[in-house]
């Protein structure tokens, strides 16, 4: 197998970004989530946007109550499906690949921004290298590019229920 390159158009699934913007004032300000959710469920939603950005889904998470309670912290399946309704109205059911998950327009527009400088940054270090290449053996290379996956037609209502 030998020298093989990573695909970087996966969704960025072999990314794993080195840290999360977190918007709190996003958070604290939304009307459902200051008003509709109880100390619990907003904990659930908290944990669930920071861990949708480092599962296997990422950037969006699994539809598997099996799975969610464990990234929620929900501490049971029980108090998860207790919960559950309150927290997943702000997440949007969508299919991609064949497989249907949830999405987050704001995890997603956050996902595409660390893409995006991740891209940049390895261009960067390629067009780095490629210049001490050219000089030293006289060829040329161009980097490949990524495609950008915030135009996937994704629409999250994030304005309460």
């Amino acid at each position: 197998m030998g020298n093989q390159k990573k695909n970087t158009k996966r969704n960025g699934q072999e990314y794993q970004p080195p840290y999360q913007f977190w918007h709190e004032q996003d958070f604290s300000a939304d009307e459902h989530v200051a008003y509709g959710m109880d100390w619990l469920q907003r904990h659930f939603y908290r944990t669930l946007l920071q861990k949708a950005l480092i599962c296997s889904t990422r950037p969006y998470l699994p539809t598997s109550d099996d799975q969610l309670w464990l990234l929620a912290d929900a501490g049971s399946k029980d108090r998860w499906l207790e919960n559950k309704s309150a927290v997943m109205v702000k997440f949007q059911p969508v299919e991609v690949n064949g497989v249907e998950v949830w999405a987050h327009k704001r995890l997603l527009r956050d996902w595409a921004m660390l893409l995006n400088y991740h891209n940049k940054k390895v261009k960067a270090g390629r067009s780095g290298g490629i210049a001490k290449a050219e000089n030293s053996r006289g060829s040329s290379f161009e980097p490949a590019t990524v495609e950008d996956p915030t135009n996937d037609g994704i629409e999250a209502d994030e304005s309460g229920v």
